[in-house]
């Protein structure tokens, strides 16, 4: 079946640029530093999911409130994860829809279209990320204003879409490639892409063992 290599081969691709991706930005959020009473690490989904519209600004206003040299280089960091995500969207989601397409093609009846349906919802949280990334781009100034409760609501429902979605397509598609690997229903075609895709993990993982160590930060009190 051609067209089922072909998905094999651009979810090869799609998986290994998606960790590639996965890793620059991982390099840039070691300098995740705010100041807020003493300086602190923060992680992308602080700003991806605060509790209130207070702590998204309260993290971004730290950014400014650091020493300078490390307030641009936490700035810098932050900023530069965001546009390197712009190019881990296609390739995330991308991934996800190659998977679910890979899946529904084994599918009888309705299981066809509720993974070709899984698949192309996967543009939903690909806009939502979009949108995402423009809002918290626009927030990076010293005095980050804070968002209205209606639009702070409306943000963390679109947050909800944009990982429930996603992770509708990641379970399901994943949940039936591990029942097709017990039932031993498989083409023996595919083991290699199985050997190639536990390689980019590995590679994956021991990349981010060496580059990725957390830096240590000293918390200073605000005196």
């Amino acid at each position: 079946m051609p067209q089922l290599i072909n998905f094999q081969n651009l979810f090869a691709v799609a998986f290994g640029l998606m960790l590639f991706t996965t890793f620059i930005m991982g390099f840039f959020s070691r300098d995740f530093y705010t100041q807020d009473v003493v300086k602190k690490k923060f992680s992308i989904m602080d700003l991806e999911i605060p509790a209130t519209q207070k702590e998204l600004a309260n993290v971004i206003r730290g950014l400014y409130k650091l020493p300078r040299p490390e307030a641009v280089k936490a700035i810098k960091a932050l900023r530069w994860h965001l546009y390197i995500d712009f190019l881990f969207m296609p390739v995330a989601y991308g991934a996800i829809f190659l998977l679910c397409m890979l899946v529904s093609g084994k599918m009888m009846t309705y299981g066809i279209y509720v993974y070709s349906g899984l698949a192309w919802l996967q543009i939903v949280p690909w806009v939502c990320d979009i949108i995402e990334n423009i809002y918290l781009l626009s927030k990076i100034r010293p005095h980050s204003p804070l968002s209205t409760p209606g639009i702070h609501k409306a943000y963390l429902i679109m947050e909800g879409f944009k990982w429930g979605i996603a992770a509708a397509g990641v379970i399901g598609a994943i949940s039936a490639v591990c029942y097709f690997w017990l039932s031993t229903d498989y083409e023996t075609g595919s083991l290699h892409y199985l050997l190639i895709i536990i390689a980019e993990i590995i590679s994956f993982l021991i990349l981010g063992r060496l580059f990725l160590k957390r830096k240590p930060a000293a918390e200073t009190r605000i005196r």
